[in-house]
C-alpha cells in the first residue's frame, strides 16, 4: 500500500522500533545471537531497498521535470509527491517556475516591443563586445553597409569601410563618456554617438540621419547670403547719394544726414560680417602655410598701431623668441587679431593692448589683453554667440555688428585649436588663443 505524504523521519523511526522489537522477540525466545544479527541485517537491509526504491521515484518525478524546464518548457510543473518532505518542496519548487514563467512572459513580451520600435527606427543602431565583435544590428544597418549573416563572427571593421567612422568607434574605445561626432557617409550626413554598457561589457552604437537639419542649415545660410547680397546694392546706393548731398543741405539736415551715414555703414559692415562667416562656414577648409609667428604679430602691430594711436592707447607686444614657427593660414589669422583689437578698442578708454605669445608643450599660446572696462561675468558664457553684444547700454555707437567674436572662434576652431576669455569688471578683458604648432 502506498504511503500518502508520509515522512522519512516517521518511517526511519517505525523501522529502528521494528528491529529492536524483532531483536527483543527473538532474545526470548532463546534464538542464538549470531542468528539474531543476521536476521535483524536481512531486515535493515530490506528496508533500507525498500526506502532507496520509494526515494528513487521520488527523485525520478523532480528529475523528468527538471529536464523539461531545461528543454524550455516553463509552463510543466513537478506533480504531487508522497513524502512530507519531498512534498514540501515540490510547491517552493512549482511556485519559483510559476514565478519564472511570469517572469519569462514578461521579458518576452518587452523583448518584442523593442524589437517592433528598433526595427521602426531608421537611425543606424547596433551592439559590439569589447572585442569588436557585433553582436546586434538592425536592419538600417545591414541596409547601410550590406547583409550580414547573424550566426557568424563578424567584426565591425570587416564591414564598417569609413575610415572616420572607424575612427569614431576606436576612440570610443579609450572614453567612458558618452562621445557625439559628425560623419559623412556616401554623401550623407550622420550624428554618431557611442555608450557603454559596462554590465553586460559591450558598446552600443548610433548613427542618426541629420541629412534634413543640414539641408535646413544650408537653405537658411543661402538665405543670408542672397539677402546681404541684395541688401548691399541699396545701402551702398544711400551710402553714396548721402555723402554727395553733405555740400548743398543746412545744418540741421546736417545732423540727420550723418545719422543715415552712420547707420548705413553700421548696416554695410553687418552684411559684410555676414558674408564672411558664411563663406567660413560653408568652405571649411584653410590654407595652411609656414610663417613666422613672430615677424606675423610684429605685422600686425604695424596695421593697427594707427587706429589705437588715434585713441591715445598703446600696443604692446611680449613675444617669446621659443615661438616663431607656427604652421596656419595667415590671412585668416590675421582677420582674427583684427577683430579682437577691434573689440578691445570699443571698451579701452585709457592704458592699452597687449599681445603675448609663449610656447606651452605642443601648442602656441596667444594672449590678447586690454585695460578696457571688462565684461560681466554673466556675458562670458555667450560672447563668442552671434550677435549677442556683451554692452549692457546697446550703444550701437560703440558696440560692433556683434558677429566678430563668433567669426574669430569659427577660424580658430578650423585651424583645430580653442579660445577662452576671462575678464573682471573694470580691470579688463584677456582673450587666450592655444593652436596647435602642426
Amino acid at each position: 500500500m502506498t504511503l500518502k505524504k508520509t515522512s522519512i523521519t516517521s518511517l526511519l523511526i517505525f523501522a529502528f522500533a521494528f528491529l529492536i522489537f524483532l531483536g527483543f522477540i527473538l532474545i526470548l525466545t532463546r534464538v542464538p545471537i549470531v542468528l539474531i544479527l543476521i536476521i535483524t541485517i536481512i531486515i535493515a537491509a530490506l528496508f533500507v531497498w525498500i526506502l532507496h526504491i520509494f526515494l528513487q521515484k521520488q527523485f525520478s518525478l523532480i528529475l523528468q521535470t527538471t529536464a523539461h524546464i531545461v528543454r524550455g518548457n516553463h509552463t510543466i510543473r513537478i506533480p504531487e509527491l508522497n513524502t512530507k518532505e519531498f512534498s514540501t518542496l515540490q510547491e517552493d519548487l512549482n511556485r519559483m517556475l510559476e514565478k519564472l514563467d511570469k517572469t519569462i512572459h514578461h521579458l518576452a513580451v518587452h523583448r518584442e516591443e523593442l524589437r517592433l520600435v528598433l526595427s521602426s527606427i531608421d537611425d543606424i543602431l547596433w551592439s559590439q563586445n569589447l572585442e569588436g565583435k557585433l553582436e546586434w544590428i538592425n536592419q538600417s544597418f545591414q541596409q547601410l553597409f550590406g547583409e550580414i549573416n547573424p550566426k557568424q563572427q563578424i567584426y565591425y571593421w570587416e564591414v564598417i569601410r569609413d575610415p572616420v567612422l572607424l575612427s569614431f568607434i576606436k576612440n570610443s574605445e579609450n572614453s567612458k563618456d558618452k562621445l557625439l561626432k559628425e560623419a559623412e557617409i556616401e554623401g550623407h550626413y550622420y550624428l554618431f554617438s557611442s555608450t557603454h554598457n559596462d554590465v553586460a561589457k559591450r558598446r552600443v552604437f548610433i548613427l542618426q540621419n541629420i541629412d534634413e537639419i543640414r539641408q535646413v542649415e544650408q537653405m537658411k545660410k543661402d538665405f543670408i547670403v542672397n539677402l546681404a547680397h541684395e541688401l548691399r546694392t541699396p545701402l551702398t546706393a544711400i551710402s553714396g547719394f548721402a555723402e554727395a548731398m553733405e555740400d548743398s543741405i543746412n545744418v540741421t539736415n546736417r545732423r540727420y544726414l550723418h545719422i543715415i551715414q552712420n547707420h548705413t555703414k553700421r548696416l554695410i559692415h553687418l552684411i559684410s560680417d555676414l558674408e564672411q562667416l558664411i563663406r567660413l562656414e560653408r568652405s571649411g577648409s584653410i590654407e595652411l602655410q609656414e610663417i613666422n609667428l613672430i615677424t606675423f604679430l610684429n605685422n600686425i602691430s604695424l596695421i593697427l598701431s594707427p587706429i589705437i594711436e588715434e585713441k591715445g592707447l598703446y600696443l604692446k607686444l611680449e613675444l617669446d623668441d621659443n615661438l616663431q614657427r607656427l604652421v596656419c593660414d595667415p590671412f585668416k589669422l590675421e582677420q582674427v587679431f583684427i577683430n579682437l583689437v577691434q573689440n578691445s578698442l570699443r571698451y579701452t578708454t585709457k592704458g592699452g593692448i597687449t599681445i603675448k605669445s609663449k610656447l606651452i608643450q605642443k601648442e602656441a599660446f596667444i594672449e590678447v589683453s586690454d585695460t578696457g572696462k571688462g565684461i560681466d561675468n554673466i556675458h562670458l558664457p555667450r560672447i563668442f554667440e552671434r550677435f549677442y553684444v556683451a554692452d549692457p547700454s546697446r550703444n550701437k555707437t560703440k558696440s560692433g555688428t556683434g558677429l566678430g567674436l563668433a567669426i574669430v572662434k569659427h577660424i580658430i576652431q578650423l585651424h583645430k585649436g580653442r579660445i577662452t576669455v576671462q575678464s573682471e569688471l573694470g580691470k579688463g578683458t584677456t582673450f587666450s588663443i592655444y593652436l596647435p604648432l602642426e
